[in-house]
Order: structure tokens, then C-alpha cells, then sequence
């Protein structure tokens, strides 16, 4: 399977498409991924480059993964406009596209109720899956909160944040149960109860 990942630092920051690659070859449902990412890119950007309609359309791709901006995200007219494009390069070339659920920073900026229910309900009004890692961050920073989930910015992950993106990408995603999956630079103790996080969301 081949997996495309369009979106921003929040994408690629600790290589988090690498962890989701390592985890499904885990998991004994290898995957190639590619990155299509760049710093504070919001979606309109990657639709406004036309390297991204040429890569979904060409790069025979299986799965594209979605993701806004998080510190400027957009009005919910645009952002569904925006995913409503892509999906429809998505499906001309008969691939498959889900939505990864923003996290908000330390401070909660963006408010993460917002984030949850935009991403949400774009999701059901197009019948698209939704990675829920603002939700698993969200229950992790209320219930484990002796797990660094943020980077020193406190804006971006950690690598357990991105370990945790990771798992709920592979679990809303790919149906992957996350319990049991290497640590991938993780303690164990910590693996373990993100992994818990993730299944019982």
C-alpha cells in the first residue's frame, strides 16, 4: 500500500510518517510513504502548488492523509473546500483520503473542542475517516498527564505526541489494534498506555 501525507510541520515533525510505516510493517501490513509537507502550509497552499494534484493523480497512490494547518486554521467554508478538492483528486484517481485531527498547542490554541468538532463533522459530511489525535492528545493531557506530549515550543509534538499521532492514524485509518505495537523510542510503560489510550477512544 501506498500512503501519501499532505500537510505541515505538525506532519512531519519526528518523521511521524516513518513511526506510522514502522508500526504497520509491525503489524504485518507494510506500507510506502511519501511526504508532500512544508511549515505553517495550510491545504490551500498544497492545492494552489501543482506538484499535489500532479502527485494524487500520478503517484498511484492507496491512501492520502490530510492535514490543516493548526495555528491559523482556516474558517470551516474554506477548510471544507479544501478537503472537498482534494478528495476529489483523491477519487479521480481512485484513492482512498482520511482527515487527521488537529491537537491544539499547550495553551489549548486553537480551543481543541473547535478542532474536534470541525474535523469531525467535515469528516461525516464527506464520508471520510478521521485519524482522532487531537482526541487522543486531549485525554492523554487530562489522564496522563506525566507524559510529555509537547515539544520545548509546547506547540508541537514530542515524540511520544507524534507516537501517539501515529497510533490513532493506524488504528482510524488502517484498523490496526494498537496494543501490543513496538515502542519505537518509547519506554514501554509509556507505549503501553498510549497504546490503551488509543484502543479505548
Amino acid at each position: 500500500m501506498r500512503v501519501l501525507f499532505i500537510g505541515n510541520s505538525h506532519t512531519y515533525y519526528n518523521d511521524m510518517p516513518r513511526i506510522v510505516q514502522q508500526l504497520m510493517e509491525a503489524a504485518e501490513s507494510p506500507i510506502e510513504v511519501t511526504m508532500l509537507t512544508r511549515g505553517g502550509e495550510h491545504l490551500s497552499g498544497h492545492i494552489a502548488n501543482e506538484q499535489t494534484k500532479f502527485n494524487i493523480l500520478y503517484g498511484k497512490y492507496d491512501f492520502v492523509v490530510l492535514q490543516e494547518v493548526t495555528s491559523e486554521f482556516p474558517e470551516t467554508k474554506e477548510y471544507l473546500e479544501c478537503v472537498q478538492t482534494l478528495k476529489g483528486w483523491c477519487d479521480e484517481a481512485g484513492a482512498k483520503c482520511g482527515l487527521t485531527m488537529n491537537f491544539a498547542d499547550a495553551k489549548n490554541n486553537p480551543p481543541q473542542d473547535m478542532l474536534e468538532s470541525v474535523v469531525t463533522a467535515i469528516g461525516n459530511y464527506l464520508n471520510l475517516p478521521v485519524a482522532r489525535a487531537g482526541a487522543a492528545f486531549q485525554r492523554a493531557k487530562q489522564f496522563l498527564s506525566d507524559i510529555e506530549l509537547y515539544a520545548e515550543d509546547n506547540h508541537h509534538a514530542s515524540y511520544n505526541g507524534s507516537y501517539l499521532i501515529a497510533l490513532s492514524i493506524v488504528h482510524d485509518f488502517f484498523q490496526v489494534e494498537p496494543k501490543g505495537l513496538p515502542c519505537l523510542g518509547c519506554t514501554a510503560e509509556v507505549a503501553d498506555q498510549l497504546q490503551r489510550l488509543v484502543h479505548a477512544l
